[in-house]
């Protein structure tokens, strides 16, 4: 349970960061390939990924090492499309 809450307030987040805060639901985030319609910049990633792992220690009582871990997977299965335009 305690994850769950974890993954709407960090869902929440994600969609704040990117400016959808208004977008954001549960029911949302079933629909099919939600997650490419928004993009985020290389800086926006690492700012929420900052955020992410500190929340996570916190929330999740998780070591440095585990919110790392942590960040991945939801990185992978929830994350918005990245903009790789300003890398190239």
């Amino acid at each position: 349970m305690k994850t769950d809450k974890f993954i709407e307030k960090a869902l929440k987040k994600m969609f704040k960061a990117v400016g959808a805060e208004k977008e954001f639901s549960l029911d949302y985030c079933k629909k099919p390939e939600w997650y490419m319609n928004y993009t985020w910049t290389n800086d926006q990633v690492k700012e929420y990924k900052t955020w992410f792992i500190k929340n996570a220690m916190k929330d999740l009582s998780l070591t440095e090492k585990g919110a790392e871990r942590e960040w991945g997977y939801f990185f992978l299965q929830w994350g918005w499309k990245q903009d790789f335009s300003e890398t190239f």
